[in-house]
């Protein structure tokens, strides 16, 4: 399997600088800010999760076969510019109306995630290939789009075809270099391993009043309690990025769907260095419940 070792990497302060500079005009060059405010480097991996886009099983040869073809093909930009950082930990039943607690200043690092759709045909060919979640990353999805569109000149791409007892199989490619997606229960492929810095900062928070989510009509006859964890990132005005939103868990499609609208409602405060803000990625929990 091709292992991309990327040193001293270049983690993109001057494109979290230019999304800071839409909010407005700011004082200080965020640039020099943000290098002063790094505080050492971290050496992280950059992982590729492939599965059937049905949630059914992927044969792990065809999986081993498919993967090494795609990553083969991949090159990450140069310079690679990861302008979004890590999460802080998932706030506690933010769903109340209550004062969020004050600022404080926490150590993350620029994080990549992406996800990518597309499908294998019998002869072959690689059907559309789309990008459900934009990693947000400058020229990052567009290589791994061309990644996966190269496959078709590889013989393992045919040799996938012709293993399918289908017409077409639908698969998606998941990009992390967070947390093991251990809810895939698959393994992952090495796609990169870099060298990142990372940043004192203040995480980014929603702010209060927040809006309280209804409980799901589809729901009430059961009446019991739901919950759901959504991830989204919130860009450098504090508004979610909704191309971005995942449900990370649900106690049911409708608990999902309703956080979801709720959090389209949210603003943030968000992530920032002084006065420079910074696109983050936040971890929401949601909890609903018929009980006063």
């Amino acid at each position: 399997m091709k292992r991309i070792i990327i040193a001293g990497i270049i983690f993109g302060l001057t494109r979290a600088a230019s999304l800071a500079a839409q909010v407005g005009p700011s004082a200080t060059p965020c640039d020099s800010i943000l290098r002063e405010a790094r505080v050492d480097s971290v050496a992280i991996t950059a992982r590729a999760y492939l599965a059937r886009h049905d949630g059914e099983p992927l044969p792990p040869r065809v999986r081993l076969l498919l993967a090494e073809a795609i990553l083969a093909r991949f090159e990450a930009p140069r310079p690679l510019q990861l302008p979004v950082f890590a999460p802080g930990p998932a706030q506690l039943r933010i769903l109340r109306r209550e004062t969020l607690g004050g600022d404080s200043l926490t150590i993350r690092e620029p994080v990549v995630y992406g996800q990518y759709a597309f499908s294998i045909r019998r002869d072959g060919t690689v059907g559309t290939v789309s990008t459900p979640i934009p990693s947000l990353v400058p020229g990052f999805d567009e290589r791994v789009t061309a990644a996966i569109r190269g496959t078709v000149a590889d013989s393992v791409a045919a040799t996938v075809g012709h293993a399918l007892n289908q017409d077409s199989l639908v698969l998606d490619l998941r990009i992390t270099t967070g947390p093991d997606e251990s809810r895939l229960r698959i393994p992952p492929a090495t796609l990169f391993v870099a060298t990142f810095p990372r940043l004192r900062l203040v995480d980014a928070k929603p702010v209060a009043p927040l809006p309280l989510p209804r409980y799901p009509e589809d729901e009430r006859d059961e009446g019991g309690d739901g919950e759901a964890l959504l991830r989204v990132v919130v860009d450098a005005s504090g508004a979610p990025i909704i191309p971005t939103l995942e449900v990370l868990h649900a106690t049911s499609p409708a608990f999902a769907l309703e956080a979801a609208r709720t959090l389209a409602r949210y603003h943030f405060t968000p992530a920032h260095v002084g006065g420079c803000t910074v696109p983050q990625v936040v971890l929401l929990p949601f909890w609903f419940s018929l009980r006063p």
